[in-house]
C-alpha cells in the first residue's frame, strides 16, 4: 500500500510535535484530544512499536555472561591439569577484564542507551494518554450506537395501539 508523501510529511510533523510536548502532560492531552479518531489510532500504533527497553537487553546479557562464566569456572576446576582448558580460561578472563575496561572508558554508548530509555518513557506516556482518550471515544461511539437501536417512546406507543 502506497502512502502519499504529503500524508507522510503531515504525520511526521504530528509525531515530532507530540514528542516535543511529551514533557508537558497538559499540552500533550490537549494535542491528543484535538486529533481525530483515525489519527489517534495511527499515533498509538506508531509509538507502540516493538522496541524493547534497554534494561531488558542489559539484563539478558548479564544472565548469559554469568551462565557462561560459571560454566567456564566449573570446567576450569574440573580440568585444571589440562593445559588447553587453562589457556581458554585465561583467555576468557583477559577478555572479560578488557570488556569491562572498555565499558568504563567508553561513556558514549552508555549515554546513548540512557537517552533511548528516556525517549521510550516519553513514548510510553504518549501511548498511555492516547489509550485513555481512545477508550473514552470508543465508549461514546458505543453509547451513540446503542442509543440508535434502543426503542423510543413513539415505538412503544405504537405497540400499545396495535
Amino acid at each position: 500500500m502506497k502512502i502519499p508523501k504529503i500524508e507522510l510529511e503531515n504525520f511526521s510533523k504530528l509525531v515530532t510535535g507530540l514528542i516535543e510536548q511529551a514533557d508537558n502532560i497538559e499540552a500533550l492531552c490537549y494535542a491528543l484530544n484535538r486529533l481525530s479518531l483515525e489519527e489517534l489510532e495511527k499515533v498509538k500504533t506508531y509509538f507502540s512499536g516493538t522496541a524493547t527497553r534497554v534494561v531488558g537487553i542489559r539484563q539478558r546479557e548479564i544472565v548469559m555472561g554469568t551462565f557462561l562464566s560459571g560454566m567456564l569456572i566449573f570446567l576450569f576446576h574440573l580440568y585444571q591439569s589440562n593445559l588447553i582448558v587453562f589457556f581458554f580460561w585465561a583467555l576468557f578472563s583477559v577478555t572479560c577484564v578488557l570488556e569491562f575496561l572498555r565499558l568504563l572508558l567508553a561513556r558514549k554508548p552508555i549515554h546513548q542507551h540512557i537517552s533511548l530509555a528516556f525517549n521510550r518513557t516519553k513514548y510510553d506516556r504518549i501511548i498511555s494518554i492516547s489509550d485513555i482518550i481512545l477508550n473514552k471515544r470508543y465508549e461514546k461511539e458505543l453509547q451513540n450506537t446503542q442509543n440508535k437501536f434502543t426503542p423510543t417512546n413513539n415505538a412503544e406507543e405504537l405497540n400499545d395501539t396495535l
